[in-house]
């Protein structure tokens, strides 16, 4: 910088004051409003080319003299760093010269109907592989598991979604087609408890002990879900948009994912139901056995 320069700073309040400080003293001028040689945009994120990639790969400010201020992933809108990966459905916001913004908008896509295009080849690896991995099973003392074609599909796409892409392969699905799956399985889901569980659901509460069982069960699920919440959020400090949906992992229940969602109106749940589901799924398993080989 140089004596008398004019800065524009993005970030969270407590850092802005702290560069504010060490830079000078604010200014009433807004540079964001000055658009004779900068330009700002807001670009989707659709090419396959850059999707998978941190920012850093893309080398934006030396290569085309550009800057991302911002991220909107959904709903969420956050300031990006070097390490954020860029997923398909990503809108930027690039700060570039106005010359240069075209060519910047053909590299990262800027096609909203390509992110309608889903690759089935990703998805169908995914899936098979998934599969494949619920079949292997897994010796434990007293006989052997397998994941299932729950389990199996969901610890494929956690490494997968870690792995983030293979050479031109993307394992990240579009955001609107990942909800629409996400909605579509869920309801698939409800539907086939909803059926098979009716009848004998109706049974139980026709018989003598039914209301028993329902109150015993409503109990525990209750006592549960109460230590939960008090000791996470208040020992442990963990927020609770996650802690929801942590609970629910440890239930294995997608229904309360859905509602933690809809209530937060962003996917931070979706970090803690990832989390905890799988251990919880391995762990629901390894117990089932281990009780059947003791019954024996």
């Amino acid at each position: 910088f140089r004596l008398g320069d004019l800065v524009t700073v993005v970030g969270p309040d407590d850092e802005i004051q702290r560069v504010a400080e060490a830079l000078g003293e604010e200014s009433g001028e807004s540079l964001e409003l000055d658009r004779s040689e900068f330009d700002v945009r807001r670009l989707f994120v659709s090419d396959r080319a850059v999707t998978g990639h941190p920012l850093r790969n893309l080398d934006l400010p030396r290569k085309h003299g550009a800057i991302v201020t911002r991220l909107r992933r959904g709903d969420l809108d956050f300031v990006p760093n070097g390490d954020t990966v860029l997923e398909p459905g990503d809108r930027v916001r690039v700060l570039a010269k106005r010359e240069d913004m075209d060519r910047i908008g053909k590299l990262f896509g800027d096609s909203y109907r390509a992110l309608s295009d889903v690759d089935l080849l990703a998805l169908s690896v995914g899936m098979s592989l998934g599969l494949l991995v619920g079949l292997i099973p897994i010796p434990i003392p007293g006989g052997q598991f397998r994941l299932g074609f729950a389990g199996g599909p969901l610890v494929v796409a956690l490494l997968l979604g870690k792995l983030g892409r293979t050479r031109s392969i993307v394992w990240s699905l579009p955001y609107s087609a990942n909800l629409t799956l996400r909605q579509f399985g869920l309801m698939l889901f409800s539907a086939g408890i909803g059926t098979r569980a009716g009848y004998s659901f109706y049974s139980t509460l026709a018989s003598g002990k039914g209301m028993d069982v329902f109150a015993l069960g409503a109990a525990l699920t209750f006592g549960s879900a109460i230590l939960t919440f008090v000791f996470g959020y208040a020992v442990l400090r963990i927020p609770l948009n996650q802690l929801f949906c942590i609970y629910a992992g440890a239930q294995t229940q997608p229904v309360g994912l859905s509602f933690a969602v809809d209530q937060t109106k962003n996917d931070l749940p979706t970090q803690g139901y990832a989390r905890m589901f799988p251990i919880a799924t391995v762990f629901k398993i390894v117990i089932g056995q281990l009780l059947l080989a003791f019954a024996r």
